[in-house]
């Protein structure tokens, strides 16, 4: 059996501990197609948002973290597994990796253990920094609006920043700021803008709800095309792109309208 079979069957493997990880339906439900059921139990977020007020106060990143993760600090939320087995199949074993906004480093820490790569996590929460370092990641204090916390991160193989770059009104500026520390790749992931909750929003009148305090948490947006059109329009190039989560299946089948998420191998032009 070659290498990239063994890949798949084991990425085949992970895939269903991380469907029995979710919440099993009970009753007749468990003869429901999961695409039918997550349709059933996203529709009413058409005509819903996440708060009915906003949080106005400062984002305060360690209470963020204590609230987000609570007693499953380092933990990998069934979405946030998903995420990081794509992530494992866009990496080589033993590579250095160093992942931009960190968090508790979940991720890192399901990829050092799956590919024995060498961890390095950057963020502004000192709480969450500590989190990270509990589970043998070396990581860094980093402030994205100061130059010099870039200037001092280590060159790796692989930058990866999930989940980071819509929250930035210019992550161009950022991507091109850390090329000269990427000897090989950046792996990121953003959400899909064209899943079909979202699409059927813009169908109601209403913008797609990615945030949880406050709508203003993400400033860009994009769906697999405008991915794809986005790198070629910074003169990059795309390496691979893999949708994730969503509907089962079907997020294979018609990535852009079924997948949650989507997760993305580039690098610079040569």
């Amino acid at each position: 059996m070659g290498r990239q079979s063994r890949v798949e069957s084991q990425s085949n493997r992970e895939m269903a501990k991380l469907n029995a990880k979710k919440e099993s339906p009970r009753g007749w439900r468990r003869f429901i197609p999961q695409p039918i059921r997550l349709f059933f139990r996203q529709f009413p977020m058409i005509f819903s948002y996440p708060k009915d007020m906003i949080e106005e106060s400062e984002v305060n990143y360690d209470e963020y973290w204590k609230e987000k993760r609570g007693e499953n600090v380092g933990e990998l939320s069934p979405f946030q597994l998903a995420r990081a087995i794509e992530v494992k199949r866009l990496l080589e074993p033993k590579c250095s990796v160093l992942d931009i906004g960190c968090g508790d480093g979940a991720v890192l820490k399901y990829i050092k253990h799956e590919l024995d790569v060498i961890p390095w996590g950057a963020d502004q929460s000192t709480y969450a920094l500590k989190a990270a370092e509990s589970c043998g990641i070396r990581t860094i204090h980093l402030n994205l609006n100061d130059p010099r916390s870039i200037e001092q991160l280590p060159e790796v193989d692989y930058i990866m920043a999930l989940e980071v770059l819509e929250h930035l009104p210019n992550p161009e500026s950022l991507l091109r700021a850390l090329a000269p520390k990427c000897k090989k790749a950046f792996v990121i992931s953003v959400p899909n803008s064209g899943y079909w909750l979202h699409r059927l929003r813009f169908l109601c009148g209403r913008v797609p709800a990615q945030w949880r305090r406050h709508p203003g948490e993400h400033l860009r947006f994009w769906t697999l095309k405008d991915l794809k059109w986005w790198v070629s329009a910074i003169g990059w190039e795309l390496k691979e792109l893999r949708p994730y989560e969503g509907m089962l299946g079907l997020n294979r089948l018609f990535p852009s309208w079924c997948g949650m998420g989507v997760v993305i191998k580039i690098a610079p032009q040569e």
